[in-house]
């Protein structure tokens, strides 16, 4: 499935080249691009038992980034059906 880092790290650069953008809108796909990649540095995490390796890099927390702001937003919605179920029992 093709996400938003993909398509700015593709055409990005060109479209700011070509377009005059505000500085909240530049860092913010400047962010969302180098979001969970070696860029923004990471870590290492080894199984004791078997070995197994896993690299799990850095996100940007931008609070525009569909990556970080995946399971924030899953809870506010969460938070709102709650809401609405209290509202209805009421």
């Amino acid at each position: 499935m093709i996400e938003i880092q993909d398509i700015f790290n593709q055409y990005g650069d060109e479209y700011r080249r070509n377009h005059k953008l505000p500085l909240h809108i530049l860092k913010t796909m400047i962010d969302i691009e180098a979001c969970r990649t070696a860029e923004l540095g990471g870590h290492v995490d080894e199984c004791d038992e078997c070995g197994h390796v896993r690299v799990s890099y850095n996100s940007c927390r931008n609070r525009h980034c569909p990556k970080c702001q995946t399971l924030a937003k899953e809870r506010w919605l969460e938070k709102r059906k709650e809401d609405l179920l209290l509202e209805l029992r009421n």
